[in-house]
């Protein structure tokens, strides 16, 4: 039988060690963006509608001070 080469293996699990590690890393990184990115993207939104909500108002308010007739709603 022939002798093992104790080294070889050695580092062949220390490269395996380093590249699960490293894939655990990305995926830990992926997975927070994934799950972080719909609730930034919902404040964002949600921020954007509130603005232009904001100025419509501010528009008509504007337009009401200085004696103009307000655009009718239809129901």
């Amino acid at each position: 039988m022939a002798p093992r080469h104790r080294g070889h293996r050695r580092s062949s699990n220390l490269r395996l060690y380093a590249l699960m590690t490293l894939a655990c890393g990305v995926f830990a990184v992926l997975a927070h963006f994934l799950f972080e990115a719909p609730a930034a993207v919902r404040s964002y939104a949600e921020d954007q509608i509130n603005s232009a909500v904001s100025s419509a108002v501010r528009s008509q308010v504007k337009d009401a001070a200085s004696g103009q007739q307000l655009p009718t709603i239809p129901r």
